[in-house]
């Protein structure tokens, strides 16, 4: 959808509910608010904190790294450390 808005003297814009819902934005709910190439990006914080997520699990899945390997290492860690003072 497009759409032709006015920022307001104090710098203030309303999207239209349309735009809103498609572009999953809640009333008070925190944005994202960037410059790229010129244009001005609002994103869904939830949205940007999701993509965020699949991006790490693409990550770890193909590395090999998991946060359980590394609650495991840092068990052990912890493990030896407390024999050493024992």
């Amino acid at each position: 959808m497009v759409s032709v808005t006015k920022i307001s003297d104090q710098g203030k814009m309303s999207l239209p509910a349309q735009i809103r819902r498609e572009a999953g934005l809640e009333r008070g709910g925190p944005v994202l608010v960037s410059v790229v190439d010129g244009e001005i990006r609002i994103r869904a914080l939830r949205q940007v904190l999701k993509g965020l997520q699949q991006q790490a699990q693409t990550v770890f899945a193909t590395s090999g790294d998991s946060v359980d390997r590394l609650l495991q290492e840092r068990r052990t860690d912890a493990q030896r450390d407390a024999d050493k003072d024992a």
